[in-house]
């Protein structure tokens, strides 16, 4: 048992160094050209680049997703006999309810992929397919080997909180991505500037979301979880820094656009 709780530990200072790495990388996209054409996708990558994927794909790693975090959620509890799964085990009430809002996440925005968005002929790296399927195999288990998670701290006021800005954050987010696939659709694809809800606000309300989505899950976790703040770092960089370049976008492919005043990201503040 010894042996395994070493393990745990260097898995959890690998998975740590591995977050802030990512986000480290995703900075060096803004000024490295090779790191950011790994970094664009759909209407921002040039129609010429090399090992394109349809950007549909994103379906699947939500899938992966969805099925990888459902495992942890039942697999440890079903075979409580075994020492290996029970390092899986999550005992503190507060990262059970993060894990489950994760599933209801990662089942939303999938079945969204797959019936609601109009993906057109949007394309993205293949980098990309292999950092979502990455991205979502290793937030479930940061999410569990956490320290934290193996603690029987309980309180309400965290899970709480997070569950409200969880609900909050995909209401909208699920708002705003219906407002983009009807503009699509209305538009036989092409692209166009979009209005409606966080739109008023912001020229990014699905970045925006998401970041505030994996927000919530530290605010469940009572910002106690090492690896959950970690991870909603990267997030906040990746989507910060498509947000940025989301933005200029806008502002330069639609004359017009230069009349709403929206804020690249968080309203009111940038």
């Amino acid at each position: 048992m010894t042996c395994i709780l070493t393990l745990v530990n260097e898995a959890n200072v690998l998975l740590r160094s591995l977050w802030v790495l990512l986000s480290a990388t995703a900075i060096a996209s803004g000024f490295v050209p090779f790191l950011r054409s790994l970094s664009l996708h759909g209407r921002l990558i040039s129609p010429h680049s090399s090992w394109m994927v349809w950007k549909g794909w994103f379906g699947v790693f939500y899938a992966i997703g969805w099925l990888w975090n459902g495992l942890f959620l039942v697999l440890p509890w079903l075979f409580d006999e075994d020492p290996i799964l029970q390092v899986f085990r999550v005992k503190n009430p507060s990262i059970i309810v993060c894990l489950i809002a994760l599933e209801c996440h990662l089942f939303r925005r999938m079945m969204e992929s797959w019936a609601i968005t109009e993906f057109g002929t949007s394309k993205m790296h293949c980098s990309a397919c292999i950092l979502g399927v990455g991205h979502y195999v290793l937030v479930t288990i940061s999410i569990v080997l956490d320290p934290y998670a193996s603690t029987a701290t309980t309180t309400c006021i965290g899970p709480i909180l997070g569950g409200i800005l969880f609900l909050i954050a995909s209401v909208h987010q699920m708002c705003c991505n219906l407002i983009l696939t009807n503009l699509k659709l209305s538009s036989n694809g092409a692209y166009g500037l979009p209005t409606g809800d966080w739109f008023e606000l912001t020229w990014s309300p699905l970045y925006l979301t998401e970041i505030l989505i994996y927000i919530s899950f530290a605010i469940m976790s009572n910002f106690q979880h090492n690896n959950l703040l970690l991870i909603a770092l990267w997030v906040l960089v990746n989507q910060g820094i498509s947000a940025d370049r989301a933005a200029s976008w806008y502002l330069k492919t639609f004359p017009k656009a230069k009349e709403y005043n929206r804020a690249k990201l968080i309203p009111f503040v940038w």
